[in-house]
């Protein structure tokens, strides 16, 4: 019986290697396959799969650059003998040198075309100071007049395509730029208002700037975060972020645009995170299929790199709905899955961990988050529960002193680092370890 059970044991691993095997080779198949593309003409003799081939070559050398730096931080770390070290993956964007500088080029030639818009306008209407003059004038001179043609709720209107226009300049991707430099701020934050210290509350112009910014900046955003934002670049992600801190400080919260605008932010996290895969792959399978194991490395550093983006929004966000993302979908459904199939190699599952409190520092682990630690917390606290028991045999058994001390000192500050006080105690008693909490 014994025999028999081991047996179906062998054969489901033959199994699964050979499935896995047969896998990596059919995906190396098609992607030669697909840097083969052939010339295919349309009707006006352009070769359509030309850009797909340069793209993939493009996206060839791109990873060839990544490798390679990935391999040199590895070298270097390993040689310095640091045990904190970012993983493949984790560290960079997928955008291209190429794709920066054709970005690049494309909004200055798309800024300079913009300047030319009001060329052909008359000079009374080809500059905003000029046309709010016009109605401030009217306002100061005639206001029964102006109050009675609704002018309160005609200048955002008026004014829009003038603010528009220079809010092409604005960069909420890729630069942090607050409204209060730009042009239209400073003519219009105190349009119609003789006395700012002595504004009427019955002065509906008093809100044209928030209405500005719903009417024109919000929607700019929206589309930003919508369709160009990168989730898994970092510079990207925190530039989002302070834009859209920048648009809330003038909008109200009840505010439609601004619903939205949180709305499509959930549901593009949510929905990259649905589809983020994280290999769960046993040591068995990644010894045996060629880079598997880089590439289970790879998606695991993609996984912390969006885990500590998506933290980013806590501000944004309600940390409900955080927690729903972060610590139910991401950290639970994909993240400790892999970490618990790489246990058995402690010291990458040790690196692995550290990484993920990391990206959780600030919002759930680290010294500045004090009370008590979310109950969503807890299957990370149980991994490394087994984590320190799996290291205690080792240092039991008779493994290298050195080594064991080290990895438990760093399992310490990870427990530390989630209010695990007792269980940090018991670490530093287990290992002998002679140091501070």
């Amino acid at each position: 019986m014994q025999q028999c059970q081991y047996s179906g044991k062998g054969g489901g691993s033959a199994t699964m290697i050979e499935r896995a095997t047969s896998a990596a080779q059919v995906a190396s198949a098609t992607t030669k396959e697909q840097r083969n593309l052939p010339v295919k003409l349309d009707e006006f003799g352009r070769d359509i799969n030309l850009q797909k081939r340069m793209d993939m070559t493009r996206r060839a050398d791109g990873r060839r650059r990544r490798k390679a730096r990935s391999d040199d931080k590895r070298r270097s770390s390993m040689e310095s003998d640091v045990p904190f070290q970012r993983i493949e993956g984790e560290s960079s964007t997928d955008e291209s040198d190429s794709e920066t500088a054709a970005y690049q080029s494309n909004r200055d030639l798309l800024l300079q075309t913009a300047e030319q818009v009001f060329s052909d306008a008359a000079e009374e209407y080809s500059q905003l100071s000029v046309v709010m003059e016009k109605f401030e004038r009217w306002k100061k001179d005639y206001p029964l007049s102006y109050r009675d043609a609704y002018m309160s709720l005609s200048v955002p209107a008026i004014f829009s395509p003038y603010v528009r226009l220079e809010l092409l300049k604005w960069d909420p991707l890729h630069e942090d730029i607050d409204f209060i430099n730009m042009n239209w701020h400073l003519l219009l934050y105190n349009y119609g208002i003789e006395d700012e210290n002595d504004i009427s509350p019955d002065d509906a112009d008093a809100n044209l700037v928030p209405q500005l910014v719903e009417k024109v900046a919000v929607p700019i955003l929206h589309h930003e975060i919508a369709h160009c934002w990168d989730m898994l670049s970092t510079h990207e992600t925190k530039n989002a972020v302070s834009a859209t801190d920048l648009v809330v400080r003038y909008v109200p919260a009840s505010s439609e645009a601004l619903v939205e605008l949180v709305a499509v932010l959930h549901d593009r996290l949510a929905d990259a995170i649905a589809k983020l895969m994280v290999p769960t792959w046993s040591p068995l399978v990644m010894k045996a299929v060629p880079n598997a194991a880089r590439v289970a490395a790879y998606r695991f550093g993609t996984s912390v790199r969006l885990m500590r983006n998506i933290c980013m929004w806590n501000k944004i966000i309600a940390l409900s709905v955080l927690e729903k993302l972060v610590l139910d979908e991401l950290l639970s459904g994909k993240v400790l899955p892999h970490l618990r199939s790489i246990q058995s190699n402690v010291h990458d599952a040790v690196t692995r961990t550290e990484r993920v409190i990391a990206s959780l520092s600030g919002v759930w682990s680290g010294p500045s988050v004090a009370g008590q630690r979310s109950p969503k917390l807890q299957p990370l606290v149980d991994y490394l529960f087994t984590l320190g028991k799996t290291l205690e045999k080792k240092h039991v058994s008779g493994v290298s002193e050195s080594e064991t001390s080290g990895l438990a000192r760093r399992l310490k500050k990870m427990l530390v680092d989630l209010n695990e006080y007792d269980q940090a105690r018991a670490i530093l008693r287990t290992f002998n370890l002679k140091e501070a909490l």
